[in-house]
């Protein structure tokens, strides 16, 4: 069974590479089944560095409260990347940005809490890449907007339990550049706050408008040659790369300061 599904994969792939050139060609399907041996067997990610990221570790009391754990649970990169859908820059800012936020207030090894977090946006949801950056942060501290958990008419009496209106937005553009756009994290227990960003300026190699206006293009419209397409997805994920792994040692590439 193991050969005829490496068969199968073979078969896919070669369909794939004799259609990549061409923009109007469909996507080739894929079997479920297949894909399932294949994440089964490790064969995830074409990229380690979205599997190896070490997760951050949550308690949610909702979840405690509900019997269906007593533990901390991890919240893995790689999750966040299947969320939005790909592995990038900004994906890795936000992962970042949280992390370290985290841990200024919850320091000394505290777990944090689920529900307990409130984050202020630094503009609209729709402007920019906010939205991303707040689905990301929501995914691992449930802060959401108003379409999250209310806590519906049983679990009101824990506060923690109560998602909605925990990221907050501006109702318009704010028109700030990205360098310059601070995500406020408070803890809601002790009040204490702190401010994240990042600078899009310093990431290795630079992913610019130039970049994703030109060879970005032709791989989306699949105009781009092989080697265009390995150069672009190549520099892609060692931007992405580049921010988890120097964030904290390159100074100014992602900040968090506490605020009085």
């Amino acid at each position: 069974m193991k050969k005829l599904y490496f068969v199968f994969a073979l078969l896919a792939t070669a369909a794939m590479l004799m259609t990549a050139c061409s923009p109007s060609a469909p996507a080739q399907p894929v079997s479920a089944e297949q894909t399932q041996t294949q994440f089964d067997n490790g064969e995830k990610w074409n990229y380690a560095y979205i599997e190896q990221v070490p997760p951050i570790m949550m308690r949610d009391p909702l979840i405690e409260m509900l019997g269906q754990t007593d533990e901390p649970m991890p919240y893995y990169y790689e999750e966040v990347a299947k969320l939005s859908g790909h592995s990038c820059m900004v994906v890795a800012a936000a992962w970042t940005m949280t992390r370290l936020s985290l841990e200024q207030l919850y320091p000394n090894g505290e777990v944090p809490v689920r529900g307990q977090i409130a984050i202020q946006a630094p503009g609209a949801e729709d402007e920019w890449n906010i939205g991303v950056f707040g689905e990301v942060m929501a995914y691992i501290t449930g802060a959401s907007p108003k379409t999250g958990f209310s806590g519906s008419i049983f679990a009101k009496g824990n506060p923690l339990t109560v998602r909605r209106n925990k990221m907050l937005y501006t109702e318009e553009p704010v028109g700030t550049a990205p360098p310059k756009m601070e995500w406020i994290f408070t803890r809601m227990d002790t009040g204490k706050s702190v401010a994240a960003s990042w600078n899009i300026a310093l990431v290795q190699p630079p992913i610019n408008e130039k970049v994703l206006t030109e060879p970005g293009d032709k791989l989306a419209s699949g105009t781009a040659s092989p080697e265009e397409a390995a150069k672009f997805i190549k520099e892609w994920n060692d931007a992405a790369l580049y921010l988890l792994e120097n964030a904290g040692k390159v100074d100014g590439l992602v900040t968090v300061r506490v605020l009085e």
